[in-house]
């Protein structure tokens, strides 16, 4: 999947407004590899730098420890918490989405969630 970095930097919050809204999530991010935020949309008063970065080194440990457990590659992550889940996913070029679930939010439906913005991003 080729993505456009310029459109996805400039226009990607707007994205994310739209898909955050239409799933019923708390919020998302677009990160680099590096853990800088490229884009992102949050209902409330989230560190969008700090959950980026922390999204990135996720991404990267487990990427890591499935290639030495002879796994195979991640396809994406979901993680489950007291208050709301969230749920990483590696759009490939080095760039991370992590999609912020709250709670009660069905495990099924974040992983529809999942699926449907990587073809919304595809066909950004």
């Amino acid at each position: 999947m080729a993505l456009d970095i310029g459109k996805l930097t400039s226009e990607g919050e707007a994205l994310l407004q739209n898909f955050v809204d239409k799933m019923g999530l708390d919020g998302a991010v677009i990160a680099t590899a590096e853990g800088l935020e490229m884009a992102s949309y949050f209902k409330s008063d989230k560190d969008a730098d700090l959950i980026a970065a922390d999204t990135a080194s996720l991404l990267s440990v487990l990427t890591s420890a499935l290639e030495n457990a002879g796994s195979g590659t991640l396809n994406e992550m979901i993680i489950s918490a007291d208050n709301g889940s969230i749920a990483i996913k590696d759009l490939g070029e080095d760039i991370a989405f992590a999609a912020i679930a709250p709670k009660g939010y069905k495990m099924g439906g974040l992983i529809v969630s999942l699926k449907t913005f990587t073809k919304e991003i595809q066909a950004f």
